[in-house]
């Protein structure tokens, strides 16, 4: 059977372009929310699904670029638009992403818009949006990046159309995420913008990492990255990375995958407001809402996975990625039990050989506590025997 989430995704296929006029962002929505009131899930702000009559209209489409015909557009945002295409040379669907002429013209971005392509191309795994080609077409006169084609939705759009997902499906694709999250970092890639708009979910319920656009390579030579600016949206940011961008670090991604994980179990954003600025000032400053408090029925394990996760300080959260994978399986085997990290045990294990190290003579602390004891009472003894003798 179906989980909820694939039968969302299965509705959203046919979803409705939708252009948000606060931050210029274009994305689908699913027809069901027609006229209702949604937060563009780029800048939060409200619009209201337009129908089909009202949606953008394009004239690029029928239109090649990179040996692609493009058939419909996908989405926009500042720097570019997505379309759906079709390869000449293959006859398969495919996705282009191109950048806006003003984006062009800035060369930092077209910098960032290529190396986002040879970034991608050290990646090869099934949750990570996969890139075949990039260049400048000569004829239209555009760069652009033809990649895999993910037949389904966003996870922005899932939780956006059912509110909040069923735990179980929410842990399902967090997990997913996770595991491209190890091959991502041991490509020594930190992805820097990870949220629920920049994963999608195929009909057959696959979640895949997408936009390696903020991407930063580990000790890589040259960085385009600036020192004291954040990057990223600031709603999954954690502090280190809204502090300074280039000190953002694998667990980074992880604290972002905790955010959106609670997006996904509660409907709601761990920090919200109505500016960048005040959502930053709260994630330095204050913790998110328990999840407890909005959803009362979550499992103590899923509820404790997703805390670690949002920990201010990154020592906290788990070690690696893999660590989270471990842990995720642990919750879906046993939901309600709050699993045992590799973490705490290294931590104990580390606290008791510091504290065995402190003992001189290399005993256990056990057996000099026993020493210390045996003092006390020979001591004692001895103190008790003087007194009946001065009497």
């Amino acid at each position: 059977m179906a989980s909820v989430a694939q039968t969302i995704v299965s509705n959203q296929s046919a979803g409705i372009l939708q252009s948000c006029r606060a931050c210029g962002h274009e994305f689908r929505a699913p027809k069901i929310l027609v006229g209702r009131s949604i937060p563009c899930p780029h800048c939060r702000k409200p619009l209201v699904v337009a129908d089909a009559v009202q949606a953008v209209q394009d004239r690029l489409v029928g239109r090649e670029v990179g040996g692609c015909t493009l058939i419909k557009r996908l989405g926009a945002g500042a720097l570019g638009v997505v379309y759906e295409a079709e390869q000449r040379s293959t006859a398969r669907k495919i996705a282009v992403k191109m950048l806006s002429g003003k984006a062009a013209a800035d060369q930092e971005v077209v910098a960032r818009f290529y190396r986002e392509a040879k970034l991608c191309a050290k990646i090869r795994h099934p949750h990570v949006v996969e890139v075949y080609d990039c260049g400048l077409d000569p004829k239209a006169k555009v760069h652009y990046l033809v990649m895999e084609l993910v037949e389904g939705a966003t996870f922005a759009g899932l939780i956006e159309e059912h509110t909040r997902l069923p735990w179980s499906d929410a842990v399902a694709y967090t997990m997913q995420i996770a595991d491209a999250l190890v091959h991502v970092h041991g490509q020594a890639i930190i992805h820097r913008d990870i949220k629920p708009a920049n994963i999608l979910v195929s009909y057959e319920g696959l979640a895949k990492l997408a936009d390696l656009g903020l991407a930063k390579q580990i000790d890589a030579a040259a960085s385009l990255t600036v020192q004291g600016v954040a990057m990223g949206s600031p709603a999954y940011m954690p502090p280190e990375q809204i502090r300074d961008a280039s000190s953002a670090t694998p667990k980074s991604d992880l604290y972002a995958l905790g955010a959106t994980l609670y997006q996904a179990l509660s409907g709601c954003l761990p920090f919200d407001g109505r500016t960048a600025s005040e959502v930053m000032e709260k994630v330095l400053k204050t913790q998110a809402p328990p999840l407890t408090g909005i959803v009362p029925d979550l499992p103590l394990g899923v509820v404790a996975v997703c805390e670690r996760l949002l920990a201010k300080e990154p020592e906290r959260r788990p070690k690696d990625a893999q660590e989270l994978v471990n842990e995720l399986a642990q919750v879906v085997k046993d939901p309600a039990k709050v699993p045992p990290t590799t973490s705490q045990a290294r931590l104990r294990g580390a606290t008791a050989r510091r504290a065995q190290s402190r003992v001189p003579g290399g005993l256990g602390l056990r057996a000099w506590l026993m020493i210390a004891g045996a003092a006390v009472v020979l001591t004692t003894a001895v103190i008790v025997a003087w007194l009946a003798f001065r009497h």
